[in-house]
């Protein structure tokens, strides 16, 4: 089990700040969809340093961020 980012789209979308996308050092994990307006995490992608969350909620006070814990998919033995 680890950690990844997990948007919450629908106060995410409020904002359009689109800061997150841009202060996330992983490429093309956090990333944001214009028909929502808002950004969202690719989790096989997102390596938890938890810089997205630092950013909306600390720096910014929107809290749209936030980490939560998920299981790897298990693995098919050969």
């Amino acid at each position: 089990m680890y950690f990844v980012a997990d948007v919450k789209e629908k106060e995410c979308a409020q904002y359009n700040c689109k800061q997150c996308v841009l202060f996330c050092p992983e490429p093309n994990c956090l990333n944001f969809r214009a028909s929502t307006n808002s950004a969202w995490v690719w989790y096989d992608r997102c390596k938890g340093c938890e810089i997205c969350v630092y950013v909306c909620s600390d720096l910014l006070k929107r809290h749209c961020v936030e980490m939560v814990m998920v299981t790897p998919k298990a693995t098919a033995k050969s």
